[in-house]
């Protein structure tokens, strides 16, 4: 005779299934995954849980995605994130307390994925608003980790930095969370590296590096090696960014994260540009457009245009005003700084004064967006 299953027993289940998904552990959260789904089908009727299911299996693709790709874990049956999120949205009128509370802190996650950070803030407010719901420390501090990035992206550095230390708070004390504090120790980093505080910013992207290692995770390695590359960009040193960028390249190539590699191969063709080294610029021009188009990644392919449009013989105004607007739609304010400062300098280097000044005021501009931007994000909830 076969036992019975409890809701509550499943229920339980799913919360240690999410246990396992927060510390990134991959084959226990897999292993659950496939035991679950088993015991919910003799359970059709509690539809509250299959909601609750489907909510953690969404949570359980972000993961993976977030680490590396699925194609390449050769993990089966594995739905796509956007299917998930049609079959949750078709179900969210019925959310009520801890549930609505995940839906919103996903959905921003997931928008954050695709760098669609208005939208992120506005799901992860949301999710704020319904914090009260939630008891467990650890789950606080996941939120005030996805806030920190996505202010982070915003280029709100305070903000960001400050729900970047209420995460870090909690998961210093707590064993099996070193993933997390490898990702806290990145955030402090990038975010003094916008502050332009180097030492600070490479200080805590060699600890980053050196946790990321010790957890074998190569995404987390890449990631790290090109901000130590960029925090050498930054302070002019180009020439000592580009073995940290190569070496972040083949981290990524080996574990074959296709996804990540567009970051590197644009910081590389736009190093090489710079130092006026055309061959080697070309050659990793054509490599890292061709990569975005294979994984479909508009904003990267934008911004691999933007330099054919600039350095590539007689610069293409028209051109490269359609990729400033591009990313202005998508309020990646801090790209347009950079990039239409690289035309400001462009201009001025060739005495084209009046342009140069066109795009100098682009720069304002941005800035401008980027100093006023938290007022962008406050919504009603």
């Amino acid at each position: 005779m076969a036992s019975v299953v409890s809701s509550s027993a499943v229920g339980e289940k799913i919360n240690e299934w999410y246990m396992y998904i927060r510390r990134f552990s991959i084959p226990d959260a897999e292993y659950l995954r496939r035991e679950i789904k088993e015991e919910l089908a003799s359970l059709e009727d509690d539809q509250d849980l299959h909601l609750y299911y489907s909510l953690m299996e969404f949570r359980h693709n972000l993961m993976l995605e977030y680490l590396e790709p699925l194609e390449s874990q050769r993990i089966e049956e594995q739905p796509r994130l956007s299917d998930l999120l049609a079959d949750i949205d078709k179900k969210q009128a019925r959310l009520t307390g801890r549930l609505d509370y995940y839906f919103n802190f996903f959905r921003g996650m997931y928008e954050l994925e695709c760098r669609e950070y208005l939208s992120a803030i506005q799901f992860f407010k949301k999710a704020e608003s319904k914090l009260t719901y939630v008891k467990d420390h650890i789950e606080k501090a996941e939120f005030y980790f996805k806030m920190s990035e996505v202010y982070y992206y915003m280029k709100q550095t305070y903000v960001s930095m400050d729900y970047a230390r209420q995460a870090y708070l909690i998961y210093k004390d707590e064993k099996k969370y070193n993933i997390r504090l490898t990702q806290c120790h990145s955030l402090f980093g990038a975010n003094y590296l916008d502050v332009k505080q180097y030492d600070h910013a490479i200080s805590h992207f060699q600890k980053a590096y050196t946790m990321a290692e010790l957890e074998q995770q190569p995404q987390l390695m890449g990631r790290t090696l090109f901000n130590i590359a960029l925090c050498h960009n930054n302070q002019n040193n180009k020439v000592e960014a580009i073995p940290h960028l190569k070496e972040a390249i083949a981290v990524f190539e080996k574990a074959q994260m296709s996804h990540s590699l567009p970051q590197p191969y644009f910081l590389l063709t736009q190093i090489y540009f710079k130092l006026e080294n055309i061959d080697n610029a070309y050659d990793y021009h054509k490599k890292g457009i061709s990569i975005c188009k294979e994984i479909d990644d508009i904003i990267y392919e934008e911004k691999f245009k933007f330099l054919e449009y600039l350095y590539m013989p007689d610069p293409r105004d028209t051109l490269i005003n359609d990729c400033l607007h591009f990313l202005e739609s998508k309020l990646m304010y801090a790209d347009i700084e950079e990039l239409a400062l690289d035309v400001a300098k462009y201009y001025y280097t060739k005495e084209e004064y009046k342009k140069a000044s066109v795009y100098f005021l682009k720069v304002e501009e941005a800035r401008q967006q980027i100093e006023g931007g938290v007022n962008l994000y406050e919504i009603e909830v």
